[in-house]
């Protein structure tokens, strides 16, 4: 293999343009956020992000690749909580998802998730990434639960996932304009009944 042959390898698989793949992800979720899966592109989203086509497309081969990666790096954090305490660690995890959907660029997977849920046809794989990764992070939590003895080893947590995910998504969805920009207090008291409802006492 020659030395060109060997520089060309390297550079296949991820952005030249230096801090290119961190403006690219942020640009496909707001691209998504305005236009919807109908209206995504990939041409659009580098001339937003700044870089040519190729940057982009030296990445990712089409659009469903695209944004499964922006959702999964825009979402990463989301569940890593330990508290100790099963109810603190989900009253942490159901503030950390008020603020992901807090956020234009959070709230883009909201829509990219829905929209791969009702098509009549599959969107790609996105959707299936974002609930695989929210729901293996939950049992987590609850694996933790049972090790420490706070719940029986037969918890449904799939039935917890459902509520929670579901409390928080649905609350978040009913908020308009200003009333997206929710303090921590205020994040705190739709958190704790919720949390209550789902484990009580």
């Amino acid at each position: 293999m020659t030395s060109s042959d060997s520089a060309l390898r390297k550079s296949r698989g991820r952005p030249r343009t230096p801090g290119a793949e961190g403006r690219i992800l942020e640009a496909a979720l707001e691209e998504y956020g305005e236009r919807g899966w109908a209206g995504f592109t990939m041409d659009a989203v580098a001339r937003r992000a700044g870089v040519g086509k190729s940057t982009v497309y030296l990445r990712w081969r089409d659009k469903d690749s695209l944004l499964t990666d922006a959702i999964e790096a825009h979402s990463s954090g989301i569940e890593e909580v330990d508290t100790g305490s099963l109810r603190s660690d989900l009253e942490q995890l159901a503030a950390n998802l008020f603020r992901h959907y807090m956020d234009p660029i959070g709230w883009a997977t909201v829509r990219l998730t829905v929209d791969a849920a009702t098509a009549s046809a599959a969107l790609g794989m996105f959707g299936q990434r974002v609930a695989r990764r929210h729901s293996e992070s939950l049992f987590a939590i609850v694996g933790r639960a049972i090790e420490r003895g706070e719940v029986p080893a037969d918890f449904p947590t799939m039935t917890l996932f459902q509520c929670l995910y579901g409390a928080v998504t649905m609350q978040s969805m009913t908020l308009l304009g200003a009333r997206r920009d929710l303090t921590d207090d205020e994040i705190a008291r739709r958190v704790t009944p919720l949390v209550e409802f789902v484990m009580p006492s």
